[in-house]
C-alpha cells in the first residue's frame, strides 16, 4: 500500500471513531461511554418529570401539592447524595466516575418515575390511592 493510500486508510478509520459515529458506539471510548450514559438518564429524568406534572396537573387539594413538591425536592436530594455514597468523591473516581454517577442517577431516576407514574394510574381512593 502507498503511503498516500494508507495515509488516506488511517484518517478513514480516524473518522469512524469520531462524530456521530462514535456516538452511535457507546462502547468506543470513555466519552463515548459517558455520552450514552448522559442520553439514558437525559431519557429517565424527561419520564420523571412528565408523570410529576401530570400528577401536579391532577391534584386539587393545595396541600397536597405542596406535600409533593416538598417530596420531590427531597428526592431529587436523596438520589444525589446516595449516589455520591455509592460512587465517593468525583476526584476520588477517576475518568469512569461520570458514567457511574450518571448509571447511579439513571437508576434511582428511573425506579422514582415508575412511582410517580403508579400516582398518575390510581385514581380511585377507595383503593388507597391519593389524590
Amino acid at each position: 500500500m502507498s503511503y498516500p493510500m494508507l495515509a488516506f486508510f488511517a484518517l478513514g478509520v480516524l473518522g469512524l471513531a469520531t462524530g456521530a459515529q462514535a456516538a452511535d458506539n457507546c462502547d468506543a471510548s470513555q466519552a463515548s461511554m459517558n455520552e450514552c450514559a448522559g442520553k439514558e438518564f437525559k431519557q429517565a429524568d424527561n419520564d420523571l418529570n412528565t408523570y410529576y406534572k401530570t400528577q401536579m396537573g391532577y391534584l386539587k387539594n393545595p396541600a397536597n401539592k405542596a406535600a409533593l413538591k416538598e417530596a420531590q425536592r427531597k428526592w431529587l436530594a436523596f438520589r444525589d447524595a446516595d449516589c455520591l455514597y455509592r460512587n465517593g468523591e468525583p476526584a476520588d473516581g477517576g475518568s469512569i466516575w461520570p458514567l457511574l454517577d450518571l448509571q447511579c442517577k439513571t437508576e434511582l431516576t428511573r425506579q422514582r418515575a415508575a412511582q410517580l407514574k403508579a400516582y398518575t394510574e390510581c385514581r380511585d381512593e377507595t383503593n388507597g390511592c391519593r389524590n
